[in-house]
């Protein structure tokens, strides 16, 4: 879907409901304030129709709206950014018949070890790093859009990426 100046509607509600989501989640990840989140998504999105005239046909949607989105949302809080990654601790199944007390004991200890670990290592990480990662592995963002969404080098993602997965793997 590309982003034009013909002024469709139904486009910027299309892309609206299929960028939401992931918007949200990634500006969760930079601030904690939920109403600033909404708020500006809904600025990216009225800004877009009421300056549609104004914009330059956009052929890559997703880096584009998240590049704006980022970009307001930075100017727009007036609190230090704080990436971070929530880690999901799921419940293991408790199927006593397939597993015995002791075990079910034992694979909590070792997903709360590893819990940590990620936790652990994730800390050690930059906000860059971390930001870069999410980007990629969460946001499904190539190098280009993560780079396009960030205003640095390609070259700067890639080594980013990868210093922060060779971290990973050390300490893993």
């Amino acid at each position: 879907m590309e982003l034009r100046r013909d002024g469709n509607p139904d486009v910027l509600h299309a892309l609206f409901y299929r960028f939401y989501d992931d918007l949200y989640f990634y500006g969760s990840k930079l601030v904690k304030d939920n109403d600033l989140i909404l708020d500006t998504i809904q600025d990216v999105f009225s800004i877009l129709w009421e300056d549609r005239k104004s914009l330059s046909d956009v052929k890559n949607v997703k880096a584009y709206l998240f590049k704006t989105f980022r970009n307001k949302l930075v100017k727009t809080s007036q609190k230090n950014m704080s990436f971070f990654f929530p880690i999901d601790t799921r419940k293991i199944p408790e199927d006593e018949s397939i597993l015995s007390p002791e075990d079910i004991i034992i694979e909590k200890e070792t997903r709360s070890e590893i819990s940590k670990a990620i936790s652990d290592v994730l800390k050690n990480l930059t906000d860059k790093q971390k930001e870069i990662l999410y980007l990629r592995f969460k946001c499904s963002l190539s190098i280009t859009e993560i780079s396009q969404t960030l205003s640095i080098k390609k070259q700067s993602v890639s080594n980013l990426l990868n210093r922060a997965i060779n971290k990973l793997r050390r300490k893993l």
